[in-house]
């Protein structure tokens, strides 16, 4: 672009970017008076009982509950993409995407529930030392602590079965998920058309990341203030959040330079 283009574009997203900046201060700054005049600092040991009270109460329970569920949903899935595979013709291409949806659908949710039991355990935790105190807190938490190692085993179990199906479709993948280097050996087993694709999603996750980042970044500062959480969880947002960033760049710039393939 030349200069005067340059310019111009950012004249024409200059206000809309004030504007948003604009609304944020004022919030930001009604919301400080609002916690100075109402008080609301003093909420800060109601969310704090609450949180103990989910953490002893409600966390080892969702464990419990996520371990039955998982395989509820996950493995009626996996018998379906394997009947769909039986019937398949080697050639059909709605059943091979079908087959593929179903796979990643069941990897999805084993995902996510893993991440969710990681949460689940660390509210089962937040109790500290504390927790045992007494015999029923304790007995509880080892419960959790039981039903989160089960979650972990059903959750390789899935997704094990699963890429092995996946493979069964796609017979140039040869890479085991047990093998450290799994993710490296996927991809290079993919074509071009598959790598493209793995990159415009990995874009899509890169720019979700740092919205919700910079999202939760402003709401961690303020609760910081308001509900006296320190600066911890500011700091872990923050550093997945410069951790995304910097692996971005330095990858952007690495196959930015002449000649560099993917791979």
């Amino acid at each position: 672009m030349k200069k005067d283009e340059i310019k111009n574009a950012n004249r024409k997203a200059l206000p809309k970017f004030l504007l948003v900046l604009a609304l944020c201060m004022v919030v930001g700054g009604a919301v400080g008076y609002g916690s100075a005049k109402y008080g609301l600092d003093q909420m800060a040991g109601t969310f704090k009982d609450a949180g103990a009270f989910f953490g002893m109460h409600i966390a080892p329970w969702l464990m419990v509950a996520l371990v039955i569920i998982l395989p509820a949903v996950c493995i009626p899935l996996y018998r379906h993409a394997t009947k769909l595979l039986g019937a398949w013709d080697g050639e059909n291409e709605d059943i091979s995407d079908e087959i593929d949806r179903k796979l990643s659908t069941a990897i999805w949710i084993s995902s996510a529930s893993l991440v969710f039991s990681y949460f689940l355990i660390s509210a089962s935790y937040s109790g500290g030392f504390a927790t045992f105190d007494s015999r029923k807190s304790t007995l509880v938490l080892c419960i959790a602590i039981a039903a989160f190692f089960i979650l972990m085993i059903e959750t390789v179990i899935i997704q094990q079965k699963c890429v092995d199906t996946a493979k069964q479709t796609n017979p140039e993948k040869k890479a085991s998920i047990y093998d450290m280097r799994f993710q490296k050996k996927w991809m290079e087993d993919c074509d071009e058309a598959e790598k493209i694709m793995i990159g415009k999603c990995a874009y899509k996750a890169y720019a979700a990341t740092n919205t919700v980042c910079s999202i939760l970044a402003m709401v961690l500062a303020i609760c910081a203030l308001l509900f006296e959480i320190g600066f911890l969880p500011s700091l872990v947002v923050c550093l997945v959040w410069i951790v995304n960033l910097s692996v971005y760049c330095k990858e952007a710039m690495r196959y930015s330079k002449a000649g560099n393939k993917i791979s």
